[in-house]
Parts: structure tokens; sequence; C-alpha cells
């Protein structure tokens, strides 16, 4: 009997499928918003959260503007999604991208209050992309630590001279910055808090 070998199929129940399904899911889910005309009964909207809609905290972040900004965004969460998925389980990824968006809402919230709306991925995708590169420095120490300058830096740029212009004339609005902080802000220290919580639970009693 002569036996053959067969490289192993993907496993649909493995944490780096999971990650590949949950990226998938809020690129679907973007996509069908957008083309049911949802934007402006999820928006984040400050008066409507003042009066009681306070999922619109999270949901704006699943609106856009119009179709180039939703693909816009969601090339970068499939960039994010290709290049770091293996640095966490699906079930951080879902933590850190949940973390991120609530980040970007309640940051918008409370600290921007003459900001009456908002809509967008992007400052979540800060969030997934900060903490990736975090998670990545186990794997990859030097591409871990480019992506943290390059993000970091970014931020930075936004803050003292604004948005890139090209990002705002593809979008079709106006980038709000601080979003891009609040929620890089939100996503880096989620990752820490998952790895400081992973360390010491590894750690033996002494």
């Amino acid at each position: 009997m002569r036996s053959t070998n067969h490289s192993p199929t993907p496993d649909s129940s493995s944490p780096l499928s999971k990650t590949y399904w949950l990226s998938l899911g809020v690129g679907t889910t973007s996509l069908l918003l957008q083309v049911t005309g949802m934007a402006e009964l999820l928006r984040f909207g400050r008066q409507e959260i003042q009066d009681g809609q306070w999922w619109r905290l999270l949901t704006g972040n699943l609106v856009h503007l119009g179709y180039p900004h939703l693909f816009l965004n969601l090339a970068g969460l499939a960039i994010i999604t290709l290049l770091l998925a293996p640095a966490m389980t699906g079930k951080q990824w879902f933590i850190t991208g949940l973390t991120s968006m609530l980040g970007v809402g309640i940051g918008l919230f409370l600290l921007d209050p003459e900001l009456s709306w908002y809509v967008g991925l992007s400052g979540a995708l800060y969030g997934l992309l900060l903490g990736g590169a975090i998670a990545e420095y186990r794997n990859h120490k030097q591409i871990s630590l480019i992506l943290i300058a390059y993000t970091v830096g970014k931020i930075v740029w936004e803050q003292l001279y604004g948005a890139v212009e090209s990002s705002e004339r593809i979008s079709g609005g106006n980038v709000i910055v601080n979003a891009h902080l609040y929620g890089m802000v939100s996503g880096g220290l989620t990752v820490v808090a998952i790895l400081a919580i992973g360390y010491l639970r590894r750690s033996p009693p002494r």
C-alpha cells in the first residue's frame, strides 16, 4: 500500500481562520449598511446619543460618507488583516476592534463637544493597526517596531498639521483626526492589557 502526503487544509475553527471571518464580517456589514442607506440612522450623532441612542457610539464606525470612503477603509482593513492576522487570536482581535470602536465614539462624545456627527471605520483601523503591531513584537520585532513607529508618527503628524489632503479628497469629506487618535490609543492600550494578562497567567507562582 502506498501512502500519500496531503498538505493540511485550513481549519475553519482555527484562530487564524476566525480572524479572517471576523474581518470579512465587519467588511460585509459595512457594505450592506452602505447599500441599504443606513448611514444617517446609525452614524455618530451627538444629539441622538444625548437622547439615549447610545448604540451610535459603536455603529458610527460601520457607516460611511459614500462608496469611496467605504472602499478606502475596507482596503485598510484588508491590509491589516493580511499583514497582522497571526499576531493575535480571533477573540483578541474582536476585543481590540470593539474597544477601538468604542474608544472612537466615547472619545468624540466626551472630548470633542463641537462635533455634531461622525462616520467611518478609520479610527478603529488605527487601533487595530497599533494593537496588531504591538502583538507582532513577539514574532517579528523589526516589523513590529516599524509599524508602531509609522502608526504613532502618522497620528502625531495629523495632530500637528492636520489630515493628509489626498485622504479628504478620496473620502469626500473632512477627516476627523481626533477619531484616529482615540482609536489608536484605545486599541494600543487594549493589546497591552491583553498581553499583560496573558503574561501574568503564564508566570509561575513564587
